[in-house]
């Protein structure tokens, strides 16, 4: 079995895993996703659709951890929506210690909604979970057509509470992930993020069929507002992307502005470590330099969350 790649005493971050509970079956709880990266030795940032993991997570990390064990949030109505309600509630249960009154110095990632924007259910029968995905239809939920998450720069309200919630990522240095948006949402957020001052900023799978972002535009972001550009290998399977596509994504942006990530979490994908090996090895095969994939597995995903930045 093939070691993870490592930068000196750099480990592979995965910056996006799925962990229940949840309406949808998991692999993973926070307890079994940090037992499987401690013993495989890469970090981890764990995501919920419908509630903040940043409690789960905090109780699990220890001191003498090797590996980075990170909490999130994803801004769908469930979790306060757009605004910075959601993001507070995170920031509440990010301390390993209860007995302290201010939340653990590192940083956890904040995304954009996924399940309730109007581009994801627009992919989706107007569901906010397929069935496809094993999720028993009582527990989906149908949006009326426009009832979905839109965000529009001219809606002064809608910016006006995206700004509530950019500002407290801001004043944490978070991490910003742009979720399910389409196109020009994805862009409005981008742009919104840095002007308040948001420096750490993920595109969320961008070549997904919610957002379909072409690489020229990718690498602009990356130019103009370093945004990274995440390419997750789950999406190869369930929305068959291909490797060429990856391949035209790195090309254009260029290794220091992308994120490999593996986006696993299904009870029918692979356990993290066997996904982003066969994920690494792919990309290698189809002509990447294991140096590049380091940069976008190791480098890019520690400077996120551990390295200053401008």
């Amino acid at each position: 079995m093939k070691a993870l790649p490592r930068v000196d005493d750099k480990r592979v971050i995965d910056m996006h895993v799925h962990i229940g509970p949840e309406f949808l079956s998991r692999r993973y709880n926070a307890e079994a996703l940090a037992a499987e990266a401690r013993r495989e030795g890469f970090g981890v940032v764990m995501k919920n659709h419908f509630q903040p993991t940043t409690g789960q997570v905090s109780q699990l990390r220890r001191d003498d951890d090797q590996v980075a064990l990170v909490g999130s949030v994803a801004l769908n109505f469930g979790c306060g929506g757009v605004d910075d309600h959601g993001v507070r509630s995170a920031l509440s249960g990010w301390k390993k210690d209860v007995t302290q009154a201010d939340p653990d110095p590192d940083r956890f990632v904040v995304w954009l909604p996924t399940l309730c924007c109007e581009a994801h259910l627009r992919c989706y029968n107007r569901r906010d979970l397929s069935e496809a995905w094993g999720v028993k239809g009582q527990y989906t939920r149908y949006y009326a057509e426009g009832t979905g998450y839109t965000l529009d720069s001219n809606n002064f309200d809608k910016m006006a509470a995206l700004n509530r919630a950019l500002k407290v990522i801001a004043d944490n240095d978070l991490i910003l992930a742009t979720g399910h948006l389409d196109r020009d949402e994805t862009l409005t957020v981008v742009k919104a993020a840095r002007e308040a001052g948001v420096r750490r900023i993920i595109m969320t799978h961008p070549l997904f069929h919610s957002t379909e972002l072409d690489p020229e535009t990718m690498a602009r972001m990356w130019q103009e507002y370093g945004a990274y550009s995440e390419l997750a290998f789950v999406n190869l399977a369930m929305d068959h992307l291909t490797y060429s596509q990856y391949l035209s994504v790195i090309e254009a942006v260029g290794p220091q502005g992308v994120i490999l990530s593996s986006d696993v979490g299904q009870v029918f994908s692979p356990p993290v470590g066997e996904a982003l090996r066969e994920f690494y090895g792919e990309l290698n095969r189809h002509g990447v330099k294991e140096d590049d994939i380091a940069q976008m597995a190791v480098l890019n995903p520690n400077r996120l969350l551990f390295e200053e930045m401008n």
